[in-house]
């Protein structure tokens, strides 16, 4: 090797020149110290970013999670307690207008191996669904369904009552419902269980006929 500055032929792994001491070569770092670096001052800069976007966005993206298993939990307890009325119905050859006939044998008769728990059940999969009495003879669902024509309240929880939030889904200011929480309320009669007229319950039900 020569030295550019003197001219004079050295060893190449002399960094100085012994004829005129002009450095030979420049010291660098090894490239994978440099790449290191530069991550690591790129990370500075953008994992603070990264975290702020994950908090903005990991809450809601479990929020719209749960209202979907929640709607789908709802759907097939209506549907499976509404099997069970027409079964009974069915087998038996007519409804019945007492709560206690209607709960017990056309509801929980027909239902697979439902657990009993205070003023209400355990379904198979895992649902609780509890009643509160509203004093009426149960009769046959009716054009419009009310409190005032239903023999009971059911509420469906699609985590169990012992699990947060228990809460009804709420309307906005715009009218519009949104994230959709764990409790519906439906209304009992004799042949059926549906949502009241105008709920966001019933709102849940005609989105997935759509």
């Amino acid at each position: 090797m020569k030295c550019k500055n003197c001219g004079a032929e050295v060893q190449d792994n002399i960094r100085l020149c012994p004829n005129c001491g002009a450095r030979l070569k420049k010291d660098s770092f090894p490239v994978w110290v440099i790449v290191l670096l530069v991550l690591l001052g790129a990370g500075f800069f953008i994992l603070p970013f990264i975290g702020i976007i994950a908090a903005m966005t990991i809450p809601s993206l479990v929020a719209n999670t749960d209202s979907a298993k929640n709607k789908a939990i709802y759907k097939k307890s209506l549907a499976t307690l509404n099997q069970a009325l027409l079964m009974s119905e069915a087998l038996n050859g007519k409804t019945y207008s007492r709560f206690d006939d209607v709960w017990t044998t056309s509801i929980k008769g027909q239902l697979n191996n439902p657990q009993d728990i205070q003023n209400g059940l355990i379904m198979a999969d895992g649902t609780e669904i509890k009643y509160e009495r509203l004093g009426n003879p149960c009769v046959q669902v009716p054009t419009e369904p009310t409190k005032h024509t239903a023999c009971a309240i059911l509420t469906i929880d699609a985590n169990g009552f012992a699990k947060t939030p228990n809460a009804t889904t709420q309307r906005s200011e715009s009218g519009k419902y949104h994230d959709v929480k764990d409790q519906f309320k439906v209304l009992l009669y004799s042949n059926s269980v549906v949502p009241e007229k105008g709920s966001v319950e019933e709102e849940i039900v005609n989105e997935y006929r759509q």
